[in-house]
């Protein structure tokens, strides 16, 4: 668990920096996908034949597409209620009035 700690402390951040504002195609997302499930293997000594899915659920983790879904979600979830006026100005630019969002 202290490699799964690592990784998700070190790794994690690099792979899913700014997914939540970024648009990515399916295909990189399902490369990015690749990475992480590797290096599940890695730390916990799998083949590249076996799937991480089971081992993923058993350390109650997500899998790199699950974990963007929820990051964009939180995000889109948060960014409304900022006290903030430069992101109401721009979510109304963009977006139509917060009343609308929230």
């Amino acid at each position: 668990m202290s490699v799964l700690f690592l990784l998700e402390t070190f790794c994690l951040p690099l792979l899913s920096y700014c997914c939540e504002v970024l648009v990515y195609i399916k295909q990189q997302i399902s490369q990015l996908n690749v990475c992480w499930n590797n290096a599940y293997r890695k730390a916990f000594k799998c083949n590249l034949w076996e799937s991480v899915k089971e081992l993923q659920l058993f350390c109650e983790r997500m899998d790199l597409k699950h974990i963007f879904a929820f990051r964009k979600l939180s995000f889109c979830w948060k960014v409304p209620r900022l006290d903030n006026r430069l992101m109401k100005a721009v979510i109304h630019c963009t977006v139509g009035p917060l009343s609308s969002l929230i």
